[in-house]
C-alpha cells in the first residue's frame, strides 16, 4: 500500500519503521514542509523515506495521523480536499475530541479510522527511538465509510502486531483515556515517572480519580467501575514504571500539553452530564497553571 503519515514523533516513527519493513511504500509530510526525505530511526536502524511530495497525499490509500492531539486539524485542514475520496484516514494519538472535528471536515463517504496503541517508545535524544514496551494496538471506524476498512487492521497486525479490529472503538479509546487522566496529570505536576504511582502516597488520589471517572463513563454508556479502572491505570504504571509520561516531559520542557484532549476531554463529558469531578477539575487547574508559568 502507499501509507502515508503525518507526524513522525514517536508513535508515527514506530509505526512508519515498521510498516517500511513490512514491505509498503512510506512517505511522510513534515510539519517545516521543506525536506525531501527524511530519516527515521527507530533502535539505532535508520529508514530513510521520501518527505513532502505532492503525491503523498494524492495518490496514498492509508493516511496515517500520529501527530499531537491539537495538531490533528491543523494537519488536515490544509490537504483535505486533495486527497482521493478512496484514502482512508487513521487517526492515533492521545486522548480525545478531535474525530469529532475531522467527521464534520471530510465527507461522509471518505472512511476515517480511529487507532489506540500501548506501545512504549522512548527518545533518548531528538529525532531517535527506542521501542521500550511492546504493546497492543485497536482500531475501528469513526463513520459508516470506515466501517468497510477492517482489512486495515490485518495490514497493521502484519507489521507490528497484535493489532485487533474492534466494534466499539469509541469505548476503547475511554478506556485508554481513563488511564491518561489518571497517569498523566499526576506525573506531569510532581514530575515522576509513571512507577513512582504505584507508591502509597498516591493511591488516595487515584481512587479518587478513578471514582469520578466512572460516574461519567457510566453516564456515557461504558459499563465500568472504579476498581476496574484502578486496576488497568496501575498495571499501565507497573509495565512503564521507568517512562515518563508525554505530559510530564511538555511541562519539563516548557511545551504546549495535551491537556485539553485528555482531563479537558473529561471535564467537557462530566459538564454535559452534569457530574462533578473536583479531583480532576483540580489536576487540570495544576498543569493549566505550570503551563502558563512556563508559557
Amino acid at each position: 500500500m502507499n501509507i502515508t503519515f503525518i507526524g513522525v514523533g514517536a508513535i508515527g516513527t514506530l509505526w512508519a519503521t515498521q510498516l517500511v519493513q513490512a514491505g509498503h511504500r512510506v512517505q511522510v509530510i513534515t510539519r517545516a514542509g521543506t525536506e525531501v526525505c527524511r530519516q527515521l530511526v527507530l533502535d539505532s536502524h535508520t529508514v530513510t523515506v521520501p518527505a513532502n511530495q505532492p503525491q503523498a497525499i494524492t495518490d496514498c490509500d492509508l493516511l496515517m495521523v500520529c501527530t499531537k492531539a491539537y495538531d490533528v486539524m491543523p494537519a488536515l485542514q490544509p490537504i483535505i480536499e486533495q486527497l482521493h475520496p478512496d484514502t482512508i484516514i487513521v487517526l492515533m494519538h492521545n486522548g480525545m475530541g478531535p474525530h469529532a472535528q475531522i467527521k464534520t471536515l471530510v465527507s461522509p463517504s471518505q472512511p476515517l479510522l480511529l487507532a489506540t496503541t500501548s506501545h512504549g517508545v522512548f527518545s533518548p535524544y531528538q529525532g531517535s527511538y527506542q521501542h521500550t514496551g511492546h504493546g497492543e494496538t485497536y482500531i475501528g471506524a469513526a463513520n459508516q465509510a470506515g466501517q468497510q476498512c477492517a482489512f486495515v487492521a490485518e495490514v497493521l497486525d502484519h507489521a507490528l502486531s497484535p493489532v485487533y479490529w474492534h466494534e466499539a472503538i469509541i469505548h476503547q479509546l475511554w478506556h485508554k483515556l481513563a488511564v491518561n487522566c489518571v497517569i498523566n496529570p499526576l506525573t506531569a505536576i510532581h514530575q515522576v515517572n509513571n512507577g513512582a504511582l504505584l507508591s502509597a502516597d498516591y493511591q488516595d488520589t487515584i481512587q479518587l480519580l478513578c471514582q469520578e471517572l466512572a460516574r461519567v463513563m457510566q453516564a456515557d454508556g461504558l459499563a465500568t467501575h472504579a476498581e476496574q479502572l484502578k486496576t488497568q491505570a496501575l498495571t499501565v504504571a507497573r509495565a512503564t514504571a521507568n517512562n515518563y509520561s508525554s505530559m510530564n516531559r511538555d511541562c519539563y520542557h516548557g511545551r504546549k500539553t495535551e491537556l485539553e484532549q485528555i482531563t479537558g476531554y473529561l471535564l467537557a463529558r462530566a459538564a454535559h452530564h452534569q457530574i462533578k469531578v473536583p479531583t480532576h477539575q483540580a489536576l487540570y487547574d495544576a498543569v493549566k497553571q505550570r503551563e502558563v508559568q512556563k508559557g
